[in-house]
């Protein structure tokens, strides 16, 4: 074949780019399109792309740190939560301080210490007034005071009252919550799973001071649970617990070997207040059925009366159905001398709210010397009064007082820190 003069002829290498033209080849002054670049802008553009990606990847780990706080990773505050929660399921006992809101007073100290299985000893106290004791046990509380104490706590009207017999109080009366079903160590241990809330709500805020040493505030819930020291094995003590609202904010101690065994021995020593308290909700009520005007037979007289009991909360409640120990007394006297009464004219009886039941006693008096009067004035009066616990429940509660107390001394103490 001959060459043809006309074609054109491919240079034997790319012409390098002429004056005019820009990075993209276009001639500035033809606006032609120039031969490809060099291979070099190629990678010079392959690096502005990386460079591009890193920084998107950077930002979305700055994001993630911001979202779940210098905790780290969702995962990680999960286990931390975890490994403190399985500690302190385990608990034999912790020692709380602190303030919970009393229902429409404000906030009180609490002072209080609670076993594993929920048993509970310590003091309430408002500003500026005494301490009223508190018990617990079973999931029943019990306050006792004198009438200043009860008077802070909103009990003004019936201060006089309350402050004759330790009271066996319900969350709804004066706390938002039962503090030793909810401070109990396994129920607590619960609690700080956080289980019901997602990862994204849970956040972590920067160290705080606790004491001697700084604890991380873990929020979720409206709750936070400040993770402090680690211990060996790897838990985090919980140094502080507040509940939503700031209805309690409390401080939590670990409790030495000796200390709970002092609680224990505490402990079982004022249960005893539990088997004379009244349950406030309660009203008793008594009716003289008989009236002799003073008139009886000379040597004997029997009178009656009507018990009634009340519940003064809402009938939904499971107390409103609840059969109520009544103990009562007889007393009577003849012309102003008593009398000896029956065996019948005291003791206990259960009625259920709503109810009655009816009693009677019998007077004995002196036989009528001759010639002496035919008959006597006598005067008959009952004297009643309702406890918390029937007699059959106080005994079930001092054998659980016991049973607990080997349970405590069963379990190990809380790991040292690491």
């Amino acid at each position: 074949m001959t060459d043809d003069p006309t074609r054109p002829v491919a240079p034997e290498s790319p012409p390098l780019p002429a004056a005019g033209e820009d990075n993209e080849g276009l001639d500035e002054n033809t606006g032609e399109h120039s031969p490809r670049p060099p291979r070099r802008r190629s990678r010079r553009r392959a690096a502005l792309i990386a460079l591009g990606a890193l920084a998107v990847v950077a930002a979305l780990l700055l994001w993630i740190i911001k979202a779940n706080g210098p905790g780290g990773s969702p995962s990680s505050v999960r286990s931390d939560l975890a490994r403190s929660a399985a500690m302190l399921r385990g608990a034999p006992a912790l020692h709380y301080t602190g303030t919970i809101n009393v229902k429409d007073h404000g906030n009180a100290h609490l002072d209080l210490v609670v076993s594993n299985p929920g048993d509970a000893l310590g003091t309430l106290t408002m500003p500026d007034s005494p301490s009223l004791d508190y018990v617990a046990i079973d999931g029943k509380s019990f306050l006792r005071g004198n009438t200043k104490a009860w008077q802070s706590v909103g009990m003004a009207e019936k201060s006089a009252l309350v402050a004759e017999q330790p009271q066996m109080v319900t969350p709804d009366l004066v706390f938002s919550q039962d503090p030793a079903t909810t401070l109990a160590p396994p129920a607590l241990a619960k609690t700080l799973l956080l289980e019901k809330v997602p990862d994204r709500k849970i956040t972590v805020d920067a160290p705080i001071t606790v004491g001697d040493h700084s604890c991380t505030p873990i929020h979720g819930d409206g709750m936070t649970f400040c993770l402090g020291q680690r211990l060996v094995g790897g838990a985090r003590f919980v140094d502080r617990v507040s509940f939503p609202g700031g209805s309690a904010v409390l401080n939590i101690e670990a409790m030495s070997r000796a200390a709970v065994n002092r609680f224990s021995t505490d402990f079982q020593s004022k249960l005893t207040m539990t088997h004379k308290a009244v349950n406030p909700r309660i009203h008793v009520t008594n009716q003289i059925l008989t009236d002799y005007d003073g008139n009886c037979a000379p040597t004997l007289c029997i009178f009656k009366a009507r018990i009634t009991v009340t519940f003064l909360g809402s009938t939904a409640a499971a107390e409103a159905s609840k059969a109520v120990q009544v103990n009562y007394a007889w007393t009577i006297d003849r012309d102003g001398a008593p009398v000896k009464v029956g065996a019948n004219c005291s003791g206990a009886v259960l009625v259920k709210p709503g109810q009655s039941t009816d009693l009677s006693c019998t007077g004995t008096g002196p036989s009528v010397p001759a010639g002496g009067p035919s008959s006597g004035k006598y005067h008959g009066q009952i004297r009643t009064s309702d406890v918390a616990l029937t007699e059959a429940e106080y005994k079930r509660l001092l054998r659980l007082a016991a049973d607990n107390s080997k349970k405590v001394a069963a379990l190990p103490d809380l790991p040292p820190p690491s």
